[in-house]
């Protein structure tokens, strides 16, 4: 008996205890479920009551310098079907009227319509006129949401610059893409009630969680200087038969992009998205393709030389026609030789032999330490995706030879973007400061303006080397009595250049890239202008006989538009 007393003892202790325990894993898990992660289940609870619409933000716009636009967006509407309130036997005539409103088939729309347990999107970027329709019928179960359709006022203007945007409103290219982030803004959302099989009770909201949005940009270019460059590089492709060239125009005190013009031109429309030539024709060449500068090159090699005191504009060397490297022999451009000549001289008949004989006095070392600091061999950190490095091979790499410092001293055997060109020529015209290139003005948002400041990346050369190399750009142009690069009433400063290019390992006079780099006024520089213009045909190839009229032309109608007054001392010496 007592023993069978104590079994029950045992087993009724056991049995309280157990749910002892058992109660207080059901208060535990009750105290994380009301407690603990009260918000979380809650925010589950809900979500399986109600959906939510995304409501579309404003993207930022995207200005000129002066505010006109290049990029913006236009108010549209999409129109949606509330689908859980059609079945088969629900009368579909609204749906029919919306149909002949928007002018679309309505029969796939009521079949995917009719018991559909969701929000049906009928057509997204409706217009005003079709959205104030559908509004004054006032539709069972239809409906239109704000959303925004992205529009390009200028079509072609700077087209590669700018950019596009896909049907997602992201960008592709450009500043779309690149400066996407700041563009897109933050979209609201719209919280409607459901029943629990996940169909739609009301439009009426519960929530609204507004739009944010984009930041505008204002961009560095000018909208008419940008016309300017685009139509003057145009004439001249046609006019010479090129296959192609760009434009750029700076700021050369602040490194501000005043310009950038390729060709082939890309037209910002709807219709962009299925040309087979996009991914070609919407890169920037001016950042992202390479070239072989030539005899522009010969502005930094003379600079490096009278910067170390090596040389000033009156030292001689002589010229005969040819210097030879090893096995292998350099001639002057002209196949002439110039007997003794000066520094001054070299510049203006660009002599390849002079560039040589003042490279090998400067020395491989220096000569590819102030290339570096010029910029050549990086990019310039502009903030443009497909910015290319460029090419230069220094004493320091394996597949340098001796030949190679005297081809690049004259711009051949080194390749560099149009960007890093001018920049490091710009660094000359700036008393020796290299200016950081930038595209960027202000970013604007609800609450502030926040603009960028020019950058000063560093004294490449002494003031008065850059003084010395300005007076010798201007003596390349003034000295030459036929010089196509003149601006009547201005003092015009600049070099040439031509790049050979070589076909089957063969340099061929049939392909050539004609260049100039030039600034006015030269007393007190506004512009700088690169014309670059790719492989003309017919008897002219040279950057004397293109690329300088080119920029002539070009410089006239942007003075004229800046209202850049011409130099007293021009106009009395013309008057004379």
């Amino acid at each position: 008996m007592s023993n069978e007393t104590g079994r029950l003892t045992w087993r009724h202790k056991t049995l309280f205890t157990s749910v002892i325990v058992l109660t207080c894993i059901l208060l535990y898990r009750l105290f994380i479920i009301q407690v603990i992660n009260h918000d979380k289940y809650k925010q589950e609870a809900h979500s399986m009551h109600s959906s939510m619409q995304e409501l579309s933000a404003n993207r930022g716009a995207i200005y000129d310098r002066n505010f006109y636009p290049l990029a913006t967006s236009l108010q549209t509407w999409d129109l949606y079907i509330d689908g859980s309130k059609y079945n088969q036997n629900t009368n579909t005539e609204p749906i029919i009227q919306m149909c002949e409103i928007i002018q679309v088939e309505c029969q796939d729309i009521i079949n995917e319509s009719i018991n559909k347990d969701t929000q049906i999107l009928v057509k997204r970027k409706m217009p005003f006129s079709e959205k104030k329709l559908i509004n004054q019928n006032n539709f069972d179960h239809i409906y239109t949401l704000d959303s925004f359709k992205r529009i390009y006022p200028e079509k072609n203007l700077a087209g590669q610059l700018i950019g596009y945007v896909g049907l997602d409103q992201n960008g592709l290219w450009g500043i779309e893409r690149d400066f996407n982030s700041i563009l897109e803004g933050k979209p609201g959302y719209i919280f409607s009630e459901q029943d629990p099989l996940g169909r739609q009770i009301k439009l009426g909201l519960e929530a609204i969680e507004e739009p944010t949005p984009g930041n505008d940009i204002v961009l560095t270019i000018d909208k008419y200087i940008q016309n300017y460059a685009q139509d003057h590089l145009l004439n001249s492709i046609n006019k010479y038969e090129a296959e192609g060239g760009s434009i750029l125009v700076m700021n050369p005190k602040t490194g501000a992009i005043l310009a950038m013009a390729n060709y082939p031109e890309i037209e910002l429309t709807n219709k962009i998205i299925f040309d087979d030539n996009l991914s070609q024709n919407s890169r920037n060449k001016i950042i992202s393709d390479i070239y072989e500068p030539g005899s522009v090159m010969k502005l930094l090699t003379s600079a490096i030389a009278l910067d170390l005191n090596l040389v000033d504009a009156e030292t001689t060397y002589f010229d005969k026609g040819y210097v030879d490297i090893g096995p292998q022999r350099i001639q002057n451009w002209d196949l002439n030789s110039y007997g003794e000549t000066t520094i001054k001289n070299h510049l203006i008949h660009s002599l390849n032999t002079g560039a040589v004989w003042i490279a090998q006095k400067i020395g491989a070392e220096r000569f590819y330490n102030y290339l570096n600091n010029f910029g050549f061999g990086s990019k310039t950190t502009l903030g443009l995706s497909g910015e290319a490095e460029g090419l230069l091979r220094t004493n320091k790499s394996k597949d340098w030879y001796p030949i190679d410092l005297a081809t690049n001293s004259y711009g051949q055997g080194i390749a560099a973007t149009p960007i890093q060109v001018l920049t490091a020529i710009n660094s000359l015209i700036n008393d020796g400061k290299l200016m950081r290139p930038y595209i960027i003005k202000e970013v604007i948002n609800q609450d502030e303006v926040r603009t960028i400041k020019p950058v000063e990346l560093g004294q490449i050369i002494k003031p008065g080397t850059a003084k010395e190399i300005q007076q010798l750009m201007l003596a390349i142009v003034s000295e030459n009595q036929y010089h196509q690069a003149k601006i009547d009433g201005f003092n015009v400063a600049g070099k040439t250049g031509t790049t050979i290019n070589t076909i089957n390992a063969i340099y061929d006079w049939d392909y050539t890239i004609a260049s100039f780099i030039g600034y006015v006024p030269y007393e007190n520089p506004e512009i700088s202008i690169l014309i670059k213009i790719d492989y003309p045909k017919g008897t002219k190839n040279l950057g004397g006989e293109i690329a300088a009229p080119t920029f002539s032309k070009l410089a006239t109608d942007i003075l004229e538009y800046l209202e850049i007054a011409p130099s007293e001392e021009m106009v009395q010496k013309n008057d004379r």
